[in-house]
């Protein structure tokens, strides 16, 4: 299968849908700033991925490689495969 590329410009959103087990790249070609991700259990919507309950889990503010990104119900919903 090969990778579609969408670019979304700037102030602008994108929404994706991905299957377990999938991967999605985000890469941000002008400078060094974040990018917003929001994810959200497509079964159940009022589960999303939480920052602050991925702080709680981690006892840290910075994510690591291979860290589980979890919701606001403390299951894993992303995991960081890379950041560069």
């Amino acid at each position: 299968m090969t990778a579609e590329l969408q670019v979304v410009p700037a102030r602008r959103g994108r929404a994706v849908r991905l299957a377990r087990g999938q991967a999605i790249q985000i890469i941000n070609t002008h400078g060094q700033q974040v990018v917003d991700t929001w994810c959200f259990n497509a079964a159940d919507p009022a589960e999303f991925m939480s920052m602050e309950h991925l702080h709680a889990s981690l006892e840290s503010i910075f994510p690591a490689e291979g860290d589980a990104l979890v919701t606001n119900r403390r299951r894993p919903i992303l995991t960081l495969e890379r950041d560069t």
